[in-house]
């Protein structure tokens, strides 16, 4: 089939605009003297019109009197380039030719290489885009967050999956997250249709959390002994709203607090690290454990926050001042995972008990044998429900006094994660399989889903 002339055009000129666009783009370089010539004779400090001044680096990063239209390492979700491409009002410059496709590419560069001021400079800090939420301990009004029309190709395809160690149900929506190689599937938990894959270049993501209101997803992971990283992205659109922290080593535990103002996370160095999701700053840094941080969970006012580590220890810190609140010695091995629920903390060790905790007495209220050889994973779901899943193959889902209501039928290895969205269980183990169980179906699988998404 011959291809129309006008194809091959646009293809060359696109080609010839992504030729002439730098390596290193930088404000000094590259971007000014595109601003000069078709946005500063509105936007500098005489006319400074909607309060933005893009004569100098730091006026266009500072932003306007709406916020800031340049978000370092996020091109995508920048205001400048959205009105500069049309998609968005006010559409720039309003009068006059249009920047060309090179301006264009130019500034998109500038902006996902952390927007360099020139040749030295070693970029701004990525930015961040969170909005704060209101606390509330029952269900958000509304329709819950489910996911638009997201991309489902794989980012990576892999002949063999990981094992399973990230998954997620989101509290009111029928969604689950499951962590694959340098990505976040996305599945509907009652159909089993796969939604949407979130990137995760970083590398394998090791705990994903549904944000309280179900809006937000959070993932935290990346490459053993190199480095770790927290992502946030926004389940509706898919647009990664956050990158925090810059860690040596994996991030093995991380959760967003209910008013989605700061990330906590942990790992092998066995620091706890709370970082403000509106800058990405560091907030404060708690040196407490003995060995690696394995677990962290927010409680779900948010007043406080429970670390847990490989040697068995449980804390739990008021969060607003990081003050030591209660020290809870009920593991003698290590401390798998951590959920709260209004008053109530659960904790799952590896020698294979649950424990309930009552938080404003900090007691025991109830402990049980979960799983014979040892306990991956507790969860809790909106209405007081506890989903485990353990060395013995099985994933089980108990009411607070300890009585199992369901155990699943035996999965290919040992069961290292699994969830309750609504009536279905999820559940995947050592060798990446991934299975979908329902309740009222005492157990037996009724499907399961990839950890990484077939290539098209």
């Amino acid at each position: 089939m011959r291809t129309p002339l006008v194809l091959l055009g646009t293809a060359a000129f696109a080609l010839q605009a992504a030729a002439a666009v730098p390596e290193k783009v930088t404000f000094e370089d590259h971007v000014l003297p595109i601003l000069q010539n078709a946005c500063n004779n509105c936007h500098n400090p005489d006319k400074k019109k909607a309060g933005l001044d893009l004569t100098t680096y730091g006026g266009a990063l500072l932003g306007s009197d709406g916020g800031k239209v340049v978000l370092p390492g996020d091109a995508a979700a920048s205001l400048l380039l959205k009105c500069v491409k049309g998609t968005e009002e006010p559409v720039m410059p309003p009068k006059g030719d249009r920047l060309n496709a090179n301006d264009i590419a130019i500034l998109e560069r500038w902006i996902a290489t952390r927007a360099l001021e020139s040749l030295n400079s070693k970029g701004a800090p990525v930015a961040n885009n969170v909005a704060a939420a209101a606390v509330s301990l029952t269900r958000p009004s509304g329709p819950p967050p489910m996911p638009g029309k997201l991309p489902t190709g794989p980012v990576v395809d892999t002949p063999h999956s990981n094992a399973l160690i990230a998954l997620a149900a989101s509290p009111w929506s029928p969604l689950m997250a499951v962590g694959g190689q340098k990505q976040v599937l996305l599945y509907h938990a009652d159909t089993l249709e796969l939604l949407g894959v979130l990137p995760f270049p970083e590398g394998l993501p090791t705990i994903l959390r549904f944000s309280r209101n179900g809006e937000l997803l959070l993932a935290g992971g990346g490459v053993g002994a190199k480095s770790g990283k927290v992502a946030l992205w926004k389940i509706t659109n898919g647009e990664r709203i956050a990158t925090l922290g810059n860690e040596v080593d994996q991030v093995l535990a991380a959760d967003l607090s209910p008013d989605q103002t700061t990330v906590i996370l942990g790992g092998p160095n066995r620091l706890l690290k709370f970082f403000s999701t509106t800058d990405g700053k560091l907030i404060r840094t708690i040196k407490k454990h003995t060995d690696w941080v394995t677990a962290l969970a927010y409680s779900a006012d948010g007043a406080y926050v429970a670390s847990a580590d490989r040697a068995g220890g449980i804390t739990v810190w008021e969060s607003a001042t990081g003050a030591e609140a209660l020290t809870l010695p009920g593991h003698k091995t290590a401390v798998n995972a951590l959920a709260f629920l209004p008053g109530l903390l659960v904790s799952a060790g590896q020698d294979g008990t649950v424990v309930l905790w009552d938080i404003a007495e900090g007691k025991e209220r109830k402990k049980w044998a979960a799983h014979v050889g040892g306990c991956e994973f507790v969860d809790f779901t909106a209405d007081g429900r506890i989903v485990t899943c353990g060395r013995d193959k099985v994933a089980k889902v108990w009411d607070q006094t300890g009585k199992a209501l369901l155990t699943t039928q035996p999965l290919t290895e040992i069961a290292l994660r699994a969830v309750l969205s609504g009536d279905t269980v999820m559940a995947g183990d050592w060798n990446g399989k991934v299975q979908a169980f329902l309740l009222a179906d005492g157990g037996k699988p009724f499907g399961e889903v990839r950890v990484a998404p077939a290539a098209k």
